[in-house]
């Protein structure tokens, strides 16, 4: 028993793969994070999209033609 014991705790042929399954997971999980902060951040920035166009010229245009003074 004791030596079938020794030879289990010195057999290294199965640590590799359970090396390859922690990083796959740990791969996975860091992924997941990434991905759900990116499809967050893109569904809050096409929700805020107006497709009424109620919000037109907030960003100071009036969308007429050129003031022929410079001014804008």
């Amino acid at each position: 028993m004791k030596i079938h014991l020794k030879r289990v705790l010195l057999d290294e042929s199965g640590v590799t793969s359970v090396e390859y399954a922690l990083l796959a997971a740990a791969a996975a999980v860091g992924i997941g994070a990434v991905a759900g902060d990116f499809y967050g951040k893109v569904g809050t920035f096409l929700s805020n999209i107006d497709l009424n166009g109620t919000d037109a010229g907030a960003g100071g245009e009036t969308g007429g033609p050129p003031n022929p003074d410079g001014g804008g």
